[in-house]
């Protein structure tokens, strides 16, 4: 497989890909968390802490793949009654103040993620590092900047060629 078609692929199912595992893995440790209560009577320490934060990672890469399709929430039978170069104006108006955001959580957790590592936080019922737990936070709204360019460039190139705007999650397809 050549390189260009590996980096479309994890391109088009980098989020989903992980989210998948994920998933399997908060659905595996719970139900294994219940097998142990009921029928051992016993738990396992770290399985819900763990499956927390799973789920919170999980929460980052979809937050990150709907902003790739413009499948965030948002109010948008105004811009669409408004002409093509407003419409237009108003999508990147939106991406660059998602863009933004995006840039002042990562900044602002920088510190938190700093200390997390520096002061050498475990998690609670597992002996991890807790700044992997913490780290779903930048690298999710990294991602969120990424489909966020990737969007807009995918918006001017429908500009220029005179097709629809893609607005919404058809820029999926």
């Amino acid at each position: 497989m050549n390189w260009k078609v590996m980096l479309q692929k994890v391109d088009r199912y980098l989020e989903d890909a992980l989210s998948v595992i994920l998933y399997a893995y908060v659905i595996t440790i719970i139900f294994a968390e219940v097998v142990a209560r009921y029928l051992f009577h016993s738990s396992i320490l770290w399985a819900s802490e763990t499956a927390i934060y799973a789920f919170i990672w999980i929460s980052y890469l979809s937050m990150a793949g709907l902003a790739k399709s413009r499948s965030h929430l948002s109010v948008s039978f105004i811009r669409d009654a408004m002409p093509r170069t407003i419409q237009l104006l108003l999508l990147y108006l939106s991406d660059i103040l998602l863009i933004v955001l995006a840039t002042i959580v990562v900044v602002y957790f920088r510190q938190p993620l700093t200390d997390a590592i520096d002061f050498d936080q475990k998690m609670i019922g597992i002996d991890l590092p807790y700044w992997i737990a913490m780290l779903s936070v930048p690298v999710g709204w990294t991602l969120v900047v990424i489909r966020t360019l990737q969007r807009s460039w995918a918006t001017t190139q429908d500009y220029r060629a005179g097709r629809p705007l893609q607005t919404e999650a058809a820029l999926l397809d």
